[in-house]
């Protein structure tokens, strides 16, 4: 698994960002953001919802939801963010340090 590849997950229709670096060892779970459709989503809070495409279509990848989610619910790739990696280890240091 790639870190920034965005996953379907097994159950549900739902896409997550794997934020998580591969840290070379399997760990249970994985560091992920929700991705969701930017026409389904209210006003992106900037430097925190990190906008991006798959196939043309635009999204969001949600930082102010990120959560632990068990390795074996990550389903299939169905594109990637690692052209936002920058903004999105950017989202990452503004919520966890604050800047």
């Amino acid at each position: 698994m790639s870190q920034f590849a965005i996953h379907r997950l097994r159950i549900g229709d739902e896409l997550v960002c794997r934020v998580q670096t591969d840290l070379g060892l399997a760990t249970p779970y994985i560091l992920c953001a929700p991705v969701v459709l930017r026409s389904s989503w209210g006003t992106p809070v900037p430097r925190l919802h990190v906008a991006f495409e798959i196939e043309g279509v635009a999204h969001l990848v949600l930082m102010t939801e990120m959560v632990a989610l068990p390795a074996e619910d990550l389903g299939a790739v169905v594109g990637s963010a690692d052209t936002r990696r920058d903004e999105i280890v950017q989202a990452v240091d503004l919520l966890v340090v604050g800047f």
